[in-house]
């Protein structure tokens, strides 16, 4: 950034100069120009004004007493500014009267126009040289020639004009690599807070914030980053808050997958567990409220734990009862197995629990387990105001109906998940069940759970 600030400044203050340079060769090339053809017009009006002035006596030059009076003309000539010479020739050429002050370094006698018509001027070196014929009764009788130093009007003057217009340049530029600077400092301020704000973002401080210092582009741009957190701050408590009921596995698969709209309403084969408390009312007529939230919270962290391990998804808690399926959203094609071995796993989890706890201070817990395998719709359940991402379908309400026939400490199955675990789980026929709402019996097999290794001990 501050690279960018030097070389910005160092630009703007090239172009300031370049242009005042600019300027200022223009002013002085047509000051230039203008004070040449000042000049030239100048000397012009001269000799004619010589040539009116010494037509008498040139024409009496025959008569000496008029030599004092062209001498007396061309002495009031000579007061002007820049004149190097003026002389009054005859007809033949010759010299009748004149005054000189070559201070251009240029003879009085220098090339003079080739035409000496009123108003035509020549210029050799630094002097403006002009003619006018002095007429008499219509015929030429001689020729008034005027010589200026073209330094002394031109030169100088533009030499002057330069030097101020110079310096008024210096002071344009001095002043415009202050305001330049200050316009940098006003344009980098808030491109460096933008800067540090992607810096903290990169570095995962999701809630920086960068305050719209202009509504110009900067300012589109740090409200376009700010729109940025906000989205990415919304995405992480989206994250935050469905990691606690998916693994990170089926959360990364998710965040990393289609969009959720894709996930609305899709059907799906999946594998659904149900697992109650028995006997919770009972067990909680005699604890304190905050002790019956505390036992909740601790069953149902070591319930999450297990599900969430085996790759499942929690649907939802409901009262002291847990509904979770395997499947979904991400496909497992082992999805039976999943839930089968995680319902082992919480069964033994409880029952190591149960053979540590201390009868003063808390109660043994048992749990019924239901498991079925079915289609489903997954889908946003609900109204405008409050949606579930759930599963209904027949095979919930199967997979429920299985976890009330369920007795403490047993999980019970469905056939379908029968044929897809009996390869990896010692199972036992239950018998037909008629369940409610039901008309067709439905197969129920129990599962065997090793409790040696969690009671050990």
């Amino acid at each position: 950034m501050q690279s960018f600030q030097v070389k910005f400044t160092a630009l703007l203050v090239a172009l300031l100069i370049t242009a005042c340079v600019g300027l200022v060769l223009v002013a002085t090339k047509n000051e230039r120009a203008a004070l040449e053809a000042e000049a030239i017009e100048r000397g012009h009006n001269l000799a004619r004004s010589l040539a009116m002035a010494a037509r008498r006596p040139l024409a009496a030059a025959g008569t000496r007493g008029e030599r004092p009076a062209l001498d007396a003309i061309l002495r009031e000539i000579s007061t002007s500014r820049g004149l190097v010479a003026a002389q009054v020739r005859d007809g033949a050429n010759e010299v009748v009267a004149g005054v000189s002050n070559p201070t251009a370094g240029e003879s009085p006698d220098g090339p003079e126009t080739p035409d000496a018509t009123p108003g035509r001027s020549g210029q050799a070196g630094r002097v403006l040289v002009s003619t006018a014929p002095i007429i008499d009764a219509g015929v030429r009788i001689g020729t008034a020639r005027i010589v200026l130093d073209g330094q002394a009007l031109v030169d100088s003057v533009v030499s002057r004009s330069t030097r101020q217009l110079s310096l008024l340049a210096a002071s344009l530029v001095g002043v415009g690599i202050v305001a330049g600077t200050l316009l940098v400092a006003l344009l980098v301020r808030p491109l460096r807070r933008l800067r540090s704000g992607v810096e903290r973002l990169r570095d995962g401080d999701l809630s920086v914030r960068v305050p719209p210092a202009a509504r110009d582009e900067v300012g589109a741009l740090a409200r376009a980053f700010n729109e940025m957190g906000d989205a990415l701050e919304q995405k992480q408590r989206v994250q935050h808050a469905f990691g606690r009921y998916v693994n990170d596995y089926v959360l990364n698969q998710l965040l990393e997958g289609p969009e959720p709209e894709a996930l609305a309403g899709i059907e799906r084969e999946v594998t659904l567990l149900f697992c109650d408390i028995r006997g919770f009312t009972h067990l909680s007529e005699d604890m304190e409220a905050r002790d019956v939230v505390a036992l909740l919270h601790e069953i149902f962290q070591l319930v999450s734990d297990r599900i969430l391990a085996g790759g499942g998804t929690i649907d939802k808690f409901m009262g002291d009862s847990v509904m979770a399926y395997f499947g979904a959203p991400v496909r497992q094609d082992d999805h039976a197995i999943r839930s089968v071995k995680a319902a082992a796993e919480i069964q033994r989890a409880l029952a190591e629990r149960n053979s540590r706890i201390d009868g003063d201070r808390a109660s043994p817990v048992e749990m019924g387990i239901g498991i079925h395998t079915g289609s489903v719709v997954l889908g946003n359940i609900g109204s405008d105001r409050r949606t579930d991402f759930t599963a209904v379908g027949d095979a919930v309400n199967v997979a429920h109906r299985l976890e009330k026939l369920a007795r403490p400490g047993e999980i019970l199955v469905s056939e379908a998940v029968q044929r897809a675990v009996r390869t990896e789980c010692r199972l036992r026929f239950e018998g037909e069940r008629l369940l409610s709402g039901r008309e067709e019996p439905v197969h129920v097999y129990s599962v065997a759970v090793d409790r040696d290794a969690a009671t050990a001990g």
